[in-house]
């Protein structure tokens, strides 16, 4: 029954999300100003925010931020997403400095992952596999304790690389994913299936519940 309830939820969410950047987008279509990537970028956190809020567990909290590792001394680079519970070191209205050992998971959103960012970037005709997301994960996973999850949060996903691949992959460069929608490869659409599906592999799904599954320590 958990299963069909959080497939059932993970796929309606998945297209919620998608219509929320697709309004988005064809809102900054209408302006006759140029658009502004930060603005967008800044918008696409908030709404993966939003979602993120609906399944948190009240004691805890999602904010953008940093994370100060007490042991190391350091301070985190910027953070789209904090998942914390309990009082901040510096709390403010849309952003929070939390100590390592509150944060549940960090969250890295992204519009977009392609072939570059998920794979790295071409170095020599061949692929740095240490660029892109796995980059960002090397940077931030020492602010994160042993229970904690480095979390990437799509709205969409397209390359022309089979399923079990990007899987393999996504799980080289985070602890876990969501992500709403992925571009179906040229020859999965020759064998019938849409351009395009949504929830992949069920991660929106497994996100959710876990998400509610979160409680204090």
């Amino acid at each position: 029954m958990d299963e069909k309830l959080y497939k059932t939820l993970g796929n309606t969410k998945s297209e919620e999300l998608i219509m929320k950047t697709e309004c988005l987008w064809q809102l900054l279509d209408v302006g006759t100003t140029r658009k502004s990537g930060v603005v967008y970028g800044r918008v696409i956190e908030d709404i993966a925010k939003e979602f993120i809020r609906e399944y948190l567990p009240p004691e805890n909290i999602i904010k953008s931020g940093l994370i100060f590792n007490s042991q190391s001394q350091r301070m985190s680079p910027q953070i789209d997403g904090i998942i914390y519970s309990g009082a901040p070191l510096l709390d403010f209205t849309d952003v929070a400095v939390v100590e390592t050992k509150q944060v549940k998971a960090i969250i890295e959103v992204k519009s977009y992952v392609n072939i570059t960012s998920l794979f790295g970037e071409i170095d020599k005709d061949s692929r740095d596999p240490n660029t892109g997301l796995a980059y960002g994960f090397h940077k931030r996973k020492d602010f994160l304790s042993p229970e904690a999850k480095y979390v990437l949060f799509a709205f969409e996903l397209g390359m022309d690389k089979s399923k079990e691949g990007i899987i393999q992959r996504l799980n080289d460069v985070c602890d876990s994913y969501a992500i709403a929608l992925r571009y179906n490869t040229k020859a999965e659409r020759a064998n019938g299936k849409e351009r395009y599906s949504y929830n992949f592999n069920n991660s929106l799904s497994s996100f959710i519940e876990w998400l509610r599954s979160l409680s204090s320590p």
